[in-house]
């Protein structure tokens, strides 16, 4: 039997299949927590005596709910996210999506203690992912104790104070100096570093080791990308079908302004966005109008613009 590192709150799960009357659920997890999925799949059933469908697509995030497995069951059980778009699905299918958080149990103090002596500036801001967000005061207690002054903010979007998403670091105020994130993986901290420009020590409390981002760095490899595309001539537009990522709207705008700037423009809607899916397309760049970080994720294989940075090649806006 795997033992879990999260809380996967069965017995709110058995409650809430009782309650609804449900005869067939389904569940939903990160990519990462797919070793975990057919003994959860197995406990449920086992405990309710429903049936089971795991899904097998992508969990990037709260925008990212399995509708086609959600027409198929009474209830789709969304592991490791919380709500905060809630105009995508119609309020009968959101009244069906069931969120459990899937916080850590892991003590975070050691790796914050070990990481504090990487901090350069007395002014930190503390940040997580919800995973290890109710975890941050032990964090600060730690700050605290080696002089810092740490300081959290709150997204209006997000349910937590602290909390960050790929796609929201609002919680970084500007008062800081500099950042420490708490979680696992670049992704976060990454993306922490490109929004505030700052220096970030990211903090993984599973391995107890960390890491450095810098900033300026971060923005650098963003520059580079619109240098790059000043010399395309040709765009693929980008239109991500996932439910909570679609923009049709706004691709067909940045379409239209690369038109009117003497541009080759053409409208690609795709479920799933991987460098390979964009390869052979025939274009010299393209636009992402899906989730904001996919820009930086597939830079490495094809020229991919974030929708304001290609609003700088058209002349549209200053220098992010």
């Amino acid at each position: 039997m795997i033992k879990f590192t999260y809380d996967f709150e069965l017995e709110r799960i058995e409650e809430h299949i009782k309650a609804s009357n449900a005869k067939c659920v389904g569940i939903q997890l990160p990519e990462g927590l797919r070793n975990v999925t057919t003994e959860l799949a197995g406990l449920i059933r086992e405990r309710t005596g429903v049936e089971v469908i795991i899904s097998g697509g992508s969990c990037y995030g709260a925008c990212d709910i399995d509708t086609g497995v959600l027409k198929a069951v009474d209830v789709l059980f969304h592991f490791g996210h919380t709500p905060f778009f809630r105009s995508y699905l119609s309020p009968e299918d959101m009244g069906r999506v069931y969120y459990i958080e899937l916080k850590s149990g892991v003590d975070v103090r050691p790796v914050v203690a070990k990481a504090v002596g990487e901090l350069e500036c007395e002014t930190v801001c503390v940040v997580s992912t919800l995973q290890h967000v109710h975890r941050l005061d032990d964090a600060k207690s730690i700050l605290r104790e080696h002089g810092k002054e740490a300081v959290t903010g709150k997204s209006p979007r997000l349910r937590y104070e602290g909390q960050v998403l790929g796609c929201d670091f609002s919680a970084a105020t500007p008062a800081c100096d500099e950042a420490l994130f708490i979680g696992s993986g670049s992704f976060h901290p990454a993306g922490l570093a490109l929004y505030t420009g700052k220096r970030v020590v990211a903090a993984d409390p599973f391995t107890n080791q960390h890491r450095v981002f810098d900033g300026a760095t971060e923005r650098k490899k963003r520059y580079a990308a619109i240098a790059r595309a000043y010399d395309a001539k040709s765009f693929g537009i980008i239109v991500g079908m996932k439910t909570g990522q679609f923009n049709m709207r706004e691709a067909k705008r940045l379409m239209n302004s690369a038109i009117d700037a003497g541009l080759r423009a053409y409208l690609i809607a795709m479920n799933e966005i991987t460098g390979d899916r964009l390869l052979g397309y025939g274009v010299d760049a393209f636009v992402n109008t899906a989730c904001p970080r996919l820009a930086e994720d597939l830079s490495a294989e094809v020229l991919v613009l974030s929708a304001r940075e290609f609003e700088v090649v058209l002349g549209l806006r200053d220098m992010i």
